[in-house]
Order: C-alpha cells, then structure tokens, then sequence
C-alpha cells in the first residue's frame, strides 16, 4: 500500500498532467488571477506552516539557499507563470525542461518531508505546490503552442513534469530526520522566491482590484484549511 505522502505526489502529478494538457484544447482567460490565488496560498504556507517548523537560529542560512537557488533556477531557465498574453519569453528549451523537473522534484520532496513533521503540513504543502504549478504548466503549453510544438513534441515536457512530484515524494523518505528541519527551511525560502518574486509580481503586472481580491483568497483558503484541521 502506497504512504500517503506518495498518493499526495501522484496526485499533484495527474494535475499538473491535466493542467498541461488543457491548453492543447481550451484557451485560457484570466490566468491572472488563478496566479493570484496561488501567491497568496504560497505566502500563507510559508507564514503559518513552514517557518514555524523550520529553525530559523541555525538554518536561516539554509533558507537563504533555498531563496537563492530558486531565483536563479527561475531566471536562467526564464521559468515562470505568465497572465494572458504577457509572456516575455518565447522558447521552451532542455533547460526550461529541466528547471521545470528540478522545481517539481523539489516540491515533491517538501511534501513528503512536510507529511512526515506532521501530516498536516504535508496536506498543506500539497495544496500549495498544486495550486502554484496550475498557472505554470498552463503557460508552459501556451508558449510552446505558441511556437509551433507539435502535439507529440510538447508531451515530453508535460509527461516529465507530472512524474517529477512522485519521484521526489518517493524519494525523500530517504532523507535522514536529521535533514528534515534544513529541508523545510530551504522549502520555505523557495516558497518566499516563488509566491513573491515571481506569483505576486507577475500577477501585479497591471493593477486590478480583482487581482487584490484574489491573493487574499489563496490567504482565506489557507486558513480555512488550517481551522478545519485544527492545526
């Protein structure tokens, strides 16, 4: 019987398998403000989840790696979220590939080791990381429809994508439990990089009030989680 930390992997597989696929038969409006909601639901993980579990006094040099690492992955491999037609980057390429599987990796990592701190935060985790790639696997299928992929060749990178969360949920239970505070520190500085200097700025790109409205959505949607679990 597969551990739940395993079923939330594959299931943040099949729906980044889904949201890839679906641009290949609709065409999205208002990408910017399922962009919103996952930057707030990013922030509120951070703030209420995985900063009160990491150990800021020794690892704050762990979650300035985690910062670091995923600014850099997301700008040499021009790899992030964009609204409506405001893409700025017009090629997917074996580096945007491998950025894309390294993230996914990573994030199916932080769901196992958030499962095994308490499960809670693992469940917390899973929502976040699927409500983040959404936007990102659905602009990923654009620029490259956009580009003229043809269906087989735009399969690579979205099949590779979806089976990178289970391969890291699997994987992580490896991990000795003396790693687990440093992963989750490097998870939250991921999650700072992420949620604000790629979800929140892009979503901000041009003011709207809904935009506003629906950040502290993705916030009320991770407190509501947080009262129904009692955590």
């Amino acid at each position: 019987m597969l551990e739940m930390y395993v079923l939330y992997g594959l299931f943040a597989g099949i729906v980044t398998l889904i949201a890839g696929l679906l641009p290949l038969f609709i065409d999205f409006k208002g990408i910017r403000y399922i962009i919103a909601v996952s930057a707030g639901v990013v922030i509120a993980t951070v703030f209420l989840d995985l900063l009160p579990e990491a150990n800021l006094k020794k690892d704050a040099w762990v979650l300035a790696l985690g910062f670091l690492s995923f600014y850099l992955i997301g700008k040499l491999t021009v790899l992030h979220s964009c609204g409506e037609m405001e893409c700025e980057q017009h090629s997917i390429n074996m580096v945007s590939i491998f950025g894309m599987a390294l993230d996914n990796i990573t994030d199916g990592v932080a769901i196992t080791i958030g499962y095994l701190t308490d499960p809670n935060i693992g469940f917390i985790i899973m929502v976040a990381v699927v409500i983040h790639e959404i936007p990102q696997d659905i602009t990923a299928t654009i620029l490259m429809k956009d580009i003229g992929y043809s269906t087989r060749k735009m399969l690579v990178p979205i099949i590779l994508a979806a089976i990178a969360y289970p391969i890291g949920s699997y994987t992580a239970v490896f991990i000795p439990e003396t790693f687990h505070e440093p992963v989750i520190a490097f998870v939250a500085g991921a999650f700072i990089y992420i949620g604000v200097g790629d979800l929140l700025l892009e979503a901000h790109r041009k003011f709207n009030i809904n935009v506003i409205l629906s950040v502290l959505s993705g916030f009320v949607l991770i407190f509501m989680i947080e009262a129904v679990m009692g955590h």
